[in-house]
C-alpha cells in the first residue's frame, strides 16, 4: 500500500483529500497543521505540528488541497521548506480522466468530475467536486476549477486562474493568468489577466486580488 502524508490540514477542503486517498487505498501516515487553528481531518488519523515531523515522515509523498491558487503555493513552498521532496498526484477514483490527457505533479481532482481527452492539467492545479473539464482543455499550473464549473473543449485556463462554483467556460476561451471568474458566470469571450469577471456574460469587474489570482502565483 502506497503511503502519503497530508499538509496543510486546516484547509477545509482537506476532509475531501482525505476520503480520495481512502478511496484510493492509501495509506495516510500523518496528517499536517502547518498553521495555528482547527482542523479538517478525521480525528482517528495521527494530527501533528509542522515542528513535531519525523525524518521518516519526509521520506513520504505529501498531498495538499487548498481551493486558492495563493494559498496553495504558499502551503507548498513551507512543506518543501520543511524537507519534503515528492508532491502526489490524487485523483479520486470516481473521476474518470482520459488516459490522453495529461496530469502534473502535486494535482487533486476530487470527486465526481469528469476530464476529457487530449488536455493538460498542470502542475499543483486543483479540478473540485463534480467539475467537468472537457476534450483539448489546457489548465495551467496552480489554476483551480471550483465545484460543478464546465470547461467546454478547448478552452485554456491561465497560470493561478481560480474559476469559482458553478461557472461555465465555452470553447476555446482563454482565461489568462491569475484572473477569477465568479461563481456561476457564463464565459463567451475571453479574459484577460489579473482580473475578475463576472455575470453572464461575464465582464470585467475589477482587478483580481491577493488570496485568488493576482498573488504572483
Amino acid at each position: 500500500m502506497d503511503r502519503i502524508v497530508l499538509f496543510a490540514v486546516g484547509s477545509p477542503l482537506a476532509i475531501d483529500l482525505e476520503e480520495s486517498c481512502l478511496r484510493r487505498g492509501l495509506d495516510i501516515v500523518a496528517a499536517v497543521r502547518n498553521v495555528e487553528g482547527p482542523v479538517y481531518v478525521s480525528r482517528e488519523l495521527r494530527i501533528i505540528a509542522a515542528d513535531d515531523l519525523a525524518p521518516a515522515d519526509l521520506e513520504h509523498s505529501f498531498a495538499l488541497a487548498l481551493a486558492t491558487p495563493a494559498a496553495r503555493k504558499k502551503a507548498l513552498e513551507a512543506a518543501f521548506e520543511l524537507g519534503f521532496s515528492r508532491a502526489a498526484a490524487v485523483v479520486d477514483p470516481t473521476s474518470p480522466v482520459a488516459r490522453s490527457t495529461r496530469l502534473g505533479a502535486g494535482i487533486f481532482i476530487n470527486a465526481g468530475c469528469v476530464v476529457g481527452g487530449g488536455g493538460t492539467i498542470g502542475d499543483f492545479a486543483l479540478v473540485n467536486r463534480g467539475a467537468s473539464v472537457g476534450h483539448h482543455v489546457v489548465i495551467e499550473a496552480f489554476g483551480t476549477i471550483g465545484p460543478g464549473v464546465v470547461i467546454a473543449g478547448a478552452a485554456r485556463i491561465g497560470r493561478g486562474a481560480f474559476v469559482g462554483a458553478g461557472a461555465v467556460v465555452l470553447p476555446q476561451v482563454e482565461i489568462g493568468s491569475n484572473a477569477v471568474v465568479g461563481a456561476g458566470a457564463v464565459v463567451t469571450r475571453s479574459v484577460p489577466d489579473n482580473v475578475v469577471v463576472a455575470g453572464n456574460p461575464a465582464t470585467v469587474i475589477k482587478p483580481s486580488v491577493p488570496g485568488y489570482g493576482g498573488a504572483g502565483v
